[in-house]
């Protein structure tokens, strides 16, 4: 990444992840304990997981490539992961749901879109 200022919101990102997990932990029971246990978590992890990636793999991608690898890479972990729970394989969790493979995709997604826009605004204005 050309931009510090790239690096920097997406390491901010990264802490703010790590925070809420810590914060809400395995226990929570605060508001929404069943979407914010259940879903946002697996709507941060992928969309945290893909900017981390990019500032990586552009190091040694193009960056239509790297975008590619780590949408890929990303969402079929995801993927493996439920699949080994809905084959009692507990690996990041037990409980297999379709919904959380949804999530991956939409976090994915998310990522893809701050790296088209943010991100990619960042880096054109620091080529100019």
């Amino acid at each position: 990444m050309k931009n510090k200022t790239s690096v920097y919101l997406i390491v901010a990102l990264s802490l703010f992840v790590a925070l809420l997990h810590f914060l809400i932990g395995p226990n929570y029971q605060g508001f929404l304990k069943d979407f914010i246990r259940g879903y946002l978590i697996d709507f941060l992890l992928p969309l945290n997981m893909y900017l981390l990636l990019q500032i990586s793999l552009r190091q040694h991608l193009t960056v239509q490539r790297a975008r590619l690898t780590a949408a890929i890479a990303v969402f079929s972990f995801g993927v493996l992961v439920e699949v080994l729970q809905l084959n009692r394989i507990p690996f990041l969790g037990r409980t297999y749901d379709l919904m959380d493979i949804l999530m991956y995709g939409l976090g994915v997604g998310a990522g893809i879109l701050i790296d088209l826009t943010i991100i990619n605004h960042l880096e054109k204005k620091k080529g100019q």
